[in-house]
């Protein structure tokens, strides 16, 4: 069994390729600040950091829509930045990585969120985050005003797949969210959701990432170690979400899926507890669970793919993605699936 798997698994990692997902995403520019500690201050009792460089990146869910171009999906982005230079640099990041702004319009009552992250060590250790700093942000997106939905409407022509990527910066809300359900409703195509906080209003969604505090949030109830509680806890909200799929991420334990007909699955997490950075590893599950879905994948093994995408990036530092040779690698030297690819 594990030998058909892994060769099924390959293979499916094979027609990722050229996938077009429309993300439909609150935008954000991460910066990554990296200085080396030279003293403690004498004005107060900080580090002064002699600045060495800093990264501009793809952040929140344009980190979600990086990753699905990092797996050679093809990216269609609808979102706001505001009329400012990091909605600017955060434009010109998207288009250099090969991804579709023609939807991302400027809202100048808005300004583009940035998180700013500061690490610091010596000159030969891991730089370590001291520090971050978030700034932007404005009034939500009024449901009747253009262009949130003809946005959408005129960027899913042809795609295969949805992304929808909530951060709650105004974008998705009770006033938004039920208009681009229905319209996305017409278009016949999976449509996956991770939502930071508000994922019971995607009602309709095909699939949803939840982690494991956002299902006892829902379920009004702690589950801890108790796996009969989880696996009522996953059913419940993949019933009130009218789902087909469910799958529940638990961190350092891995992931739960859940589907309509069949039994939930539990996966292991894939690597090892050394994680370096978990900055973005949602989106990477969502980007892999969503493009993988959209080429027709079964919904347990896009959730497989999607465990290995996120066991890879969590070893990588900063806001990280994952290529389609790293999947095939973790698959072929994963001891779990022992014996021969074919």
């Amino acid at each position: 069994m594990t030998t058909k798997l892994r060769a099924r698994l390959l293979e499916a990692i094979d027609r990722l390729a050229g996938i077009p997902i429309l993300v439909v995403a609150d935008l954000v520019l991460d910066e990554f600040e990296y200085g080396e500690i030279e003293r403690i201050s004498r004005e107060a009792p900080v580090l002064i950091l002699a600045h060495r460089r800093t990264d501009l990146l793809p952040g929140g869910g344009a980190n979600a829509a990086h990753n699905v171009r990092a797996l050679d999906g093809r990216a269609i982005v609808v979102g706001r930045v505001g009329a400012d230079e990091a909605g600017d640099r955060l434009t010109a990041l998207l288009r250099e990585r090969g991804m579709d702004t023609t939807h991302v319009w400027r809202d100048p009552a808005y300004a583009t969120p940035v998180k700013r992250r500061t690490l610091a060590g010596s000159a030969h250790s891991v730089k370590q985050q001291i520090v971050r700093v978030d700034r932007g942000g404005g009034p939500p997106v009024v449901p009747s005003a253009p262009p949130f939905l003809e946005a959408v409407r005129a960027a899913r022509s042809g795609v295969r797949g949805v992304l929808l990527s909530d951060y709650s910066l105004g974008l998705f809300h009770a006033g938004t969210i039920p208009a681009l359900m229905e319209v996305l409703r017409d278009t016949s195509i999976p449509v996956c959701v991770d939502s930071r906080s508000q994922l019971r209003l995607f009602r309709g969604a095909t699939a949803a990432t939840p982690n494991l505090q956002e299902a006892e949030t829902f379920a009004g109830a702690p589950v801890g170690n108790d796996r009969g509680g989880l696996e009522r806890a996953g059913a419940t909200l993949r019933e009130a979400l009218a789902a087909e799929t469910l799958v529940l991420t638990r961190g350092s334990e891995g992931m739960s899926i859940f589907t309509r007909d069949a039994a939930p699955i539990h996966l292991p997490v894939y690597g090892t507890d050394e994680v370096a950075d978990v900055t973005g590893a949602g989106d990477t599950v969502i980007a892999t669970l969503s493009i993988a879905l959209a080429a027709g994948i079964p919904a347990d093994d896009a959730a497989r793919i999607a465990n290995y995408a996120g066991g890879i990036v969590v070893m990588k530092r900063g806001t990280a993605t994952v290529s389609r040779e790293e999947l095939r690698r973790a698959i072929l030297h994963d001891p779990a699936l022992a014996g021969p690819a074919t």
